[in-house]
Formats: C-alpha cells, structure tokens, sequence
C-alpha cells in the first residue's frame, strides 16, 4: 500500500511540475514579445538562486501550527526591468501540541492530534526592478504556482473515531517585495518578504478542507548567482 501511494504522489508531483514548467514558459515567450513590442532591447541575463527563511502562518492555520524554517531553489531570467522566474521549495509546519481537545457536550471531551503539515511548491514568478544605486535594487512581484501539502489528522470522542490522511493539491500565489545587492560582478545577496495565499483543490466531498483560505507570511535571505 506505502508503493502504491508513494508511487501515486510521484505521478502527481510530475503533472504539477509539468503544468508550472508549461505555465512558464508561456510567461516567458509573452514577457519577451512585450519587452520587443516597448522597445526593451537589453541583453537577456539569467542566473540561479538559493532561499532560506521562515514562514509564520496566520488565520486558520495558526491556531494549531508553529512557525516552519523555508528552504527553495529557483532559476532566473531577467530582460530591461523585468524577471521572470521559476522556483521550487519546501518547509513543514509542527504541531503546536501533542494533543488539542474540544467540548463535546458541558461534562465531556473530545481530543485531537496533528502530523506535521508538509509542503513542496513550484511556481513561477514575475518581478519589477527599480535600480536606486550602482549594484543594489528594489523589487516587487508576484508568484503563481502550487502546493503539494500532506497531513494526518486523528480525532475522537463519545460518539466519533475519525482518521483522514490528506493529501491535496493547493493553488498558491503571493506577492512580494524585496532587494538584492551585487557583493561582485556575477553574485548578490538579498532579503525577499511574501504574503502567501493557498485553497485546497478538488471536491469538498473527498476533502473537506476545499474551499478553505489559508494564508502566511514569510521572510528569506536569497543568494544569487549570474551567468
């Protein structure tokens, strides 16, 4: 059962890539006709980046999870003013406690325990750039792509015994704003601030959190290489 299901998240971890992978390249082809159709006639540069951060969630999922360490990778295009971008990451959300209880009725209680809330992304993304000084620029954007998120929930009382093992795509977006210094010629370091939405996809009959908003935000320090 463990290789069918692992075998089954496999599958759709490629279809998700594969639909962001094709997704981006649609960016990139119509920001390049709009950077000819203005009169952007810079050189294109791309380059490669690795993230790392942290990701408070907010609203629903704060009540139950801490705060998760962020870890990403993307690869960059940039022409004129403009980057476009494809990134993948990861980071888990913990249990604020082992268990949580609930009233049933005035005398008794129900109890519930959480797995860790996992999630792998791939998005893509688009940023402005504004140069203020000689090597160090502002930026701000937005990322579009999804989640693939995992959690176990176990719940029970007087009157239900209930396990679900969710897993689920998420359509996720988020703006940003950030900026990058050139430390030399080909990297730079910078700082990268994200208000994330994601909403579980599907059928509310097989997944009861469809439908459901979750947000966060997220800080990361971003080290870049340009070829």
């Amino acid at each position: 059962m463990f290789l069918n299901s692992y075998s089954f998240q496999r599958k759709r971890l490629v279809k998700i890539l594969c639909r962001v992978c094709l997704t981006a390249l649609v960016f990139i082809s119509f920001s390049a006709k709009a950077q000819y159709r203005y009169g952007g006639g810079d050189e294109d540069k791309f380059g490669a980046a690795l993230t790392a951060g942290y990701d408070v969630p907010v609203g629903n999922l704060s009540y139950t999870y801490k705060p998760a360490i962020t870890y990403g990778a993307r690869f960059l295009w940039t022409k004129g003013a403009v980057t476009a971008s494809i990134s993948f990451g990861y980071h888990v959300y913990k249990p604020k406690l082992d268990t949580f209880y609930y009233a049933v009725d005035e005398s008794n209680y129900g109890k519930v325990s959480y797995s860790n809330f996992t999630i792998y992304s791939f998005y893509i993304g688009g940023a402005y750039n504004l140069e203020v000084a000689d090597g160090f620029k502002i930026y701000g954007g937005l990322d579009l792509g999804a989640y693939e998120s995992h959690v176990i929930v176990h719940s029970s009382d007087l009157y239900v015994d209930s396990h679900s093992d969710t897993h689920q795509e998420d359509v996720y977006l988020a703006p940003k704003l950030g900026f990058t210094y050139l430390v030399t010629e080909n990297i730079g370091i910078g700082i990268e601030g994200k208000y994330n939405f994601f909403a579980p996809t599907g059928k509310a009959k097989d997944n009861p959190a469809v439908g459901t908003l979750y947000n966060s935000y997220s800080g990361n320090l971003v080290l870049t290489y340009n070829f």
